[in-house]
Order: C-alpha cells, then structure tokens, then sequence
C-alpha cells in the first residue's frame, strides 16, 4: 500500500532460484508467467475485520511489462526463456524428490 501510495504502478523483483528443467542453463533469465503457491504459513490476505474482497489471480504477472523485460534482457545477450512457473514454497527446506516429480511435469 506504501507503494501504491506513491504511484507505483509496477514492481520488478529478480530471485535467484534453481530450475527443474535441463535445458535451462545457470545465468539463463526466465520470465514468469504463472506461480504454483505452496506456502502455508503465511498470511494469504491483506482484507480484515469483516472485507470480502476477491481478486483475479489467473494471470498473476503483467504482460506488458513481462515482454519489455524480455526485450530488454535479450537484447544484452542473456539467454531469456518467456513463460515460466515459479514454484513458490516454505523454506528452508527444498522439496522432496516425489514433489520435485510432480513440479517437473508438463504444464508446472
């Protein structure tokens, strides 16, 4: 809410995160464009004291801003891979060879 009271109207976050798929390579840049959540523990709302707000999250990431980042980093040199599913999960553990398994099939 700081931000948007500030007129942010976009935010650029980098991670640096590992990959279940073989052919992206260390130093590749993968642009997301869907996040399978599976945390637990942390607050899944801002909306308290009796708000029942419900707000799409289909398409969680800005396309635009998603192709001008793509443009961008490809540009440079980078090796850039456009669409991708950022696993989202508690630390600090890493996941278990059964759910990296499940992570790896098509479509996550």
């Amino acid at each position: 809410m700081a931000l948007k009271k500030l007129g942010v109207k976009r935010i650029i976050s980098a991670s640096a995160v590992g990959s279940l798929k073989t052919e992206y390579k260390p130093l590749d840049i993968v642009i997301p464009d869907q996040i399978f959540d599976r945390t637990r523990m942390r607050d899944s709302t801002f909306f308290e004291e009796g708000i029942v707000v419900h707000i799409g999250f289909a398409d969680p990431f800005c396309p635009e801003m998603s192709s001008l980042l793509s443009g961008i980093t490809g540009e440079l040199g980078y090796s850039v891979h456009d669409r991708g599913t950022y696993v989202c999960m508690e630390g600090p553990q890493f996941s278990t060879r059964a759910e990296s398994k499940v992570y790896k099939k098509p479509g996550i």
